[in-house]
């Protein structure tokens, strides 16, 4: 039989018996050779088209099939490892362990499978491997026809370290220190023999059927943004992840929750995981979770959101979304992938034609950001406390300017179409009750710096839908400069909308010569980055009476800028305080 060996990856396509690889050995560079042996075909093939590339002939079952695991860290391979081998021992088949350099090589040998060359070989096995879940741990894309594979005993240059056999208990208690630093030339391998257990004979497409993934409602469900992955996985996973989804939970509350309490959740998880056919015991959740507190010594597993499994369970609703590193780049599949979950999700927008029955439709969607530009004086405050008090969804609201005596005074009369009058008689009477009513209203009268903001939302009871800011101005800032300053603000303030799911309504004073010119997309006061900033414009024009040129008789309302297609444009006149389209 005849083997591609490569004496680095740029410098393949050495055709030579297989037997030669013994004689690579101890080589102090990167080596590899071709995973599945070849007939002479192969050199035929290279000779003339000067690559392997759609090689169309026969492969052949080499004397060890070689199985490649990986992780992002030594010892996540290593538990992979021996999730693999535990699979192996299952079905009685022997094998041989390497040290890659990086992960672990697990060699299995070719007697194992009843096979006969053919095209598809490859194919063949990988099926059959997937049915029983090996791929669950190894690489599946080392099983291609043309794959090379690094020579035992040769020199990783990546890691510096070389690839090296393993005995039983030198795998059980590997460590990057334990292991010497050489070719180990002399070691003694197993006879690794054993009657055919797989039959790739044919071509059988057909996975093992598993038990269907049963998940369980935990009451109610949480609050979307937080750590979406962790909360899918407590649902319950099938057989084949539980092991690796164990390790993650296990992890994730290690460093949240006391020891008991970490072992309670997930003995929890752990009965409606385990299968009578396919049992997940007490014994190996309880390795899981002593690894979590043991490994990296004893300072413990900690899994970031680049992890691969935490990363397929990611959703753009988690507050750590936009904060992972791999979403600064996107591919056209990304992007895709988050239209599809912004179109499955059924995300509700609040829209402006449930107020005003002239607008078509005018929909504010979680995430975005209104700003309202308008001269002082002119009802700003009192047109956001119309809105807020017709959606009535849950909201927090930073009053900078009036107090709690005029701002619940104000609700209350919205709420009821009362006037001063009508309030006074009910308080004048030592009545209450009406709070009821605002049920879903917070409102904070303490200023702050932007960034601030974050965590006064991450102390309250329940994350509000809707964040209004009374107004842009009024935070604190260390920037001497108005125009940093509010720029900063409405930076921030933006990237609170996104990372939380909020609809933020903003308030902005306008400078003097939008004042007297008319307003557009750069009057707000500071700088004009606030506008881009946000994602709608609304401008509110006070329309006064003409013999009373203090007194406002209606408002105009109109957006100026919106990065979406629809517009707004309203006339809203005044009903004691209500604003009515």
């Amino acid at each position: 039989m005849i083997k591609e060996f490569a004496l680095s990856l740029s410098n393949r396509h050495h055709f030579h018996e297989s037997n030669k690889m013994s004689q690579l050995e101890g080589t102090p560079q990167d080596t590899f050779m071709s995973l599945w042996d070849y007939d002479k075909y192969v050199i035929e093939f290279f000779n003339k088209k000067k690559k392997l590339a759609g090689f169309d002939g026969l492969i052949y079952m080499p004397d060890e099939l070689i199985l490649d695991v990986d992780g992002k860290d030594v010892d996540e391979a290593k538990f992979k490892t021996l999730m693999l081998i535990e699979l192996l021992y299952k079905k009685q088949i022997p094998y041989q362990t390497y040290f890659s350099g990086r992960g672990f090589h697990v060699n299995i040998p070719g007697s194992a499978f009843k096979w006969e060359p053919c095209k598809d070989l490859h194919l063949k096995v990988k099926d059959m491997l997937t049915g029983i879940g090996v791929y669950k741990y190894a690489d599946p894309s080392v099983i291609d026809k043309t794959r090379i594979i690094r020579v035992p005993n040769t020199l990783n240059t990546k890691s510096k370290r070389w690839k090296i056999p393993l005995t039983e208990t030198e795998f059980r208690s590997f460590s990057l220190e334990s292991i010497k630093n050489h070719p180990r030339g002399d070691f003694k391998y197993p006879e690794m023999k054993c009657d055919p257990v797989f039959n790739v004979l044919e071509r059988d497409k057909k996975i093992e059927k598993k038990e269907p993934i049963v998940t369980t409602e935990l009451g109610r469900d949480p609050d979307p943004t937080n750590y979406t992955c962790i909360q899918l996985m407590l649902k319950g996973v099938g057989q084949g992840s539980r092991h690796m989804t164990a390790l993650r939970l296990g992890s994730h509350l290690r460093w949240r929750y006391p020891e008991s309490v970490v072992r309670l959740i997930m003995e929890d998880w752990r009965q409606r995981v385990d299968k009578h056919s396919v049992p997940f015991t007490k014994e190996e959740l309880d390795k899981i979770i002593t690894s979590c507190y043991t490994a990296n010594e004893n300072s413990g597993y900690n899994y970031g959101c680049s992890d691969s499994i935490k990363d397929s369970l990611c959703q753009q609703t988690c507050f750590l979304y936009k904060s992972k590193k791999n979403q600064s780049v996107m591919t056209a599949t990304d992007m895709e992938n988050v239209l599809i979950d912004f179109y499955t999700s059924n995300v509700k927008p609040i829209n402006f034609n449930q107020l005003y029955e002239q607008v078509k439709s005018f929909p504010v969607y979680p995430g975005e950001v209104v700003l309202l530009q308008a001269p002082p004086k002119s009802m700003k405050t009192m047109l956001l406390m119309n809105w807020i008090n017709s959606f009535k969804k849950n909201t927090y609201m930073m009053e900078l300017e009036m107090s709690p005596r005029q701002m619940m005074s104000r609700f209350i009369m919205i709420e009821r179409g009362w006037d001063e009058e009508d309030l006074e008689v009910h308080y004048s009477r030592k009545k209450n009750g009406l709070d009821v009513d605002f049920s879903w209203l917070q409102v904070d009268y303490n200023s702050c710096y932007p960034y601030e903001i974050e965590k006064r939302i991450q102390m309250l009871p329940e994350k509000p839908e809707i964040l209004v800011v009374d107004h842009l101005g009024l935070l604190r800032s260390r920037m001497k400069d108005n125009n940093m300053k509010v720029e900063e603000a409405s930076q921030v303030l933006t990237e609170l909308a996104v990372q939380y799911d909020l609809i933020v309504f903003v308030i902005s004073e306008i400078t003097k010569s939008a004042f007297y010119e008319g307003m557009n997309i750069a009057s707000s006061k500071g700088s004009f980055r606030v506008a881009y900033n946000v994602n709608k414009v609304l401008s509110l024009e006070p329309l006064f009476d003409v013999k009373e040129k203090s007194l406002i008789k209606g408002l105009k309302l109109e957006s100026t800028a919106n990065r979406e297609k629809e517009t707004l444009y309203v006339d809203l006149s005044l009903d004691g305080l209500r604003l009515v389209g």
